[in-house]
């Protein structure tokens, strides 16, 4: 899997996923790089009916889920009858087709 990076700020400790010039919680400037863990849970989720052209899907769930070490993160959910609070695995998958590229992104689906 790709990793992705998060961010701590050296100064109040808020964690932050993507990067942010300044920290939204104190405005400091110096962060320390954190790699979340693979596995988290569910926070919580949206179905999303009305997709752009180019994804061959009748509807798209997306969520937010915060990795065992408290980095959170929005991903696609490729699990059935998704719940608040159910443990999912993080992937970097193909997300969409554009003009014939795939397009990667993060991904959800239940633990095994």
């Amino acid at each position: 899997m790709k990793t992705i990076t998060a961010y701590k700020c050296k100064s109040c400790g808020h964690v932050m996923f993507p990067h942010h010039y300044r920290c939204l919680n104190c405005n400091g400037l110096e962060f320390k790089e954190i790699k979340p863990t693979t596995k988290g849970r569910l926070l919580t989720f949206t179905i999303v009916d009305q997709l752009p052209w180019g994804i061959d899907e009748r509807a798209r769930v997306l969520g937010v889920v915060e990795f065992d070490n408290g980095v959170k993160a929005l991903g696609v959910i490729k699990a059935a009858n998704p719940r608040i609070g159910m443990r999912l695995r993080a992937g970097w998958k193909p997300v969409r087709v554009i003009a014939g590229e795939k397009v990667y992104g993060l991904t959800f689906r239940k633990t095994k």
